[in-house]
């Protein structure tokens, strides 16, 4: 009655596609709305805006062809700490496997 060629569908490569809006994660909304967000409740909401509208674009050009988590991992890489992760190395620093950090 039904034979196995039947039974196979097609898939797509990415099954597990991320949320995009006008092409940026969640997370990378987040770190604009920090960067420019917080000066916009300090100063005034003009400025901030217009940066916001000029960052938006620039960094979906730098983040294309990256996977996900792109733009966070490039902040611990500058030096930013992040919750949950060991704090970032200090450079010509190393971690010991006795525990502590030595620079």
């Amino acid at each position: 009655m039904y034979s196995d060629a039947d039974a196979v569908k097609a898939c797509s490569k990415t099954i597990d596609k991320p949320l995009l809006i006008l092409g940026l994660e969640g997370e990378d909304i987040a770190v604009l709305m920090l960067a420019f967000g917080v000066p916009a409740i300090l100063i005034s909401p003009a400025i901030p805006l217009v940066l916001i509208f000029l960052a938006w674009p620039a960094l979906v050009y730098f983040k294309r062809g990256k996977p996900q988590g792109y733009v966070l991992h490039a902040l611990y890489q500058v030096g930013i700490p992040l919750p949950g992760l060991l704090p970032p190395s200090v450079p010509g620093g190393y971690y010991s496997p006795r525990g502590g950090h030595y620079g």
